[in-house]
């Protein structure tokens, strides 16, 4: 990429789907590109569940939304609708951030005059301009996540020198809706967030496990504990309460706006390897993550401030965590303690305290 190209340029698309945790990385390429280009119009195309991730964010000036729909006809078409809204923007560079083939088909169907992807993705040489793997261009081993969705920026001639950190804003409205929730529940003071679930059995701590960590929060630090999950996860926020010795606030219903704002006020944040602990980071508040099935190298918390992964040394980490091959049970999430666990809160809260 020469500099005649960038400093002509005035639009860029930035094309994330998949899941939370991913939008949430993908951040730093927006802090990125302004922190180059204050004038720089950045719009982002981002699945329907990660739309409020990115809904209030000050450095994006178009989001687009894919459509998800179960009829073919429908899907199709509502596409169609999509492309055409993308090419309608004229984009001067667009970057498949995600690398699957439907990111793919539209970094090239949107028009843009250069499209830019990794050339491991499928269908990369529909792409105009193709990057070697992050590891090369960043010149190590060990990628993080955030790292490998700023390569492809690096590699088109964005002087990344320091790896900016993740930014989210919390929406107004949501947090006015939040605020009112938490004082119907009778929560007036610091509480810290804890999210229990994870997408499978290897990256779930049990809850059991839960439950002794938020007894002893509230009878040493006096911190409530406020649960949050997925409707379709509630089963395992209301055995919490139900078993535990101490008040427990649970939240079902929340939309992940909502959430967002939870997070944002919250003191510290104890979960599993998952979006909301991503969102934590990206809200720089101190974080304990406990790891299972997946690679902390890769997913570990993007932030300078504390934090603190639990993981357990087993030959057979990382692995894709949807089965276990190794174990009758995932043992990689079941050798987390308790101790550890309390362990690490504690160091987190002498650090805040201090």
């Amino acid at each position: 990429m020469t500099e005649d190209f960038w400093d002509q340029a005035k639009r860029v698309l930035l094309i994330r789907l998949r899941s939370i945790g991913d939008t949430v990385l993908m951040t730093p390429c927006l802090t990125a590109l302004k922190e180059w280009r204050s004038d720089l119009e950045i719009d982002v195309l981002v699945e329907s569940l990660s739309e409020p991730i990115l809904q209030s964010h000050p450095k994006i000036s178009q989001l687009f939304v894919l459509p998800t729909a179960k009829r073919q006809i429908t899907k199709l078409k509502s596409r169609l609708e999509i492309i055409m809204a993308l090419r309608a923007r004229r984009y001067d560079i667009a970057f498949n951030l995600h690398g699957g083939s439907t990111a793919m088909f539209l970094t090239c169907l949107a028009g843009a005059k250069i499209s830019v992807g990794y050339k491991t993705g499928r269908y990369s040489k529909l792409l105009s301009l193709t990057a070697p793997s992050p590891q090369k261009i960043w010149q190590k081993n060990q990628i993080h996540c955030v790292e490998q969705q700023l390569g492809l920026l690096k590699f088109s001639g964005v002087p990344i020198n320091n790896v900016p950190e993740l930014s989210l804003e919390a929406n107004s409205i949501a947090k006015e809706i939040l605020t009112k929730k938490l004082t119907k529940a009778g929560i007036n003071k610091e509480f810290i967030v804890i999210h229990p679930s994870a997408a499978f059995a290897s990256k779930q701590w049990e809850t059991t496990r839960f439950i002794e960590v938020i007894e002893y929060l509230y009878t040493s630090y006096n911190l409530p504990s406020v649960i949050a999950v997925a409707p379709y996860e509630a089963s395992i926020a209301k055995e919490i309460k139900e078993k535990a010795r101490v008040p427990v606030t649970i939240f079902t219903d929340l939309d992940l706006s909502e959430l967002m704002a939870l997070i944002s006020k919250a003191k510290i944040f104890l979960g599993n390897d998952s979006g909301p602990a991503h969102i934590a980071a990206a809200f720089k508040k101190p974080v304990v993550v406990i790891f299972g099935s997946s690679n902390s190298q890769v997913w570990h918390p993007w932030s300078k401030e504390p934090y603190r992964l639990l993981r357990a040394n087993l030959p057979c980490i990382p692995c894709p965590g949807y089965t276990c091959s190794e174990f009758p049970q995932p043992e990689c999430i079941k050798q987390i303690s308790v101790k550890e666990v309390i362990s690490a809160l504690d160091e987190m809260l002498q650090t805040i305290k201090n």
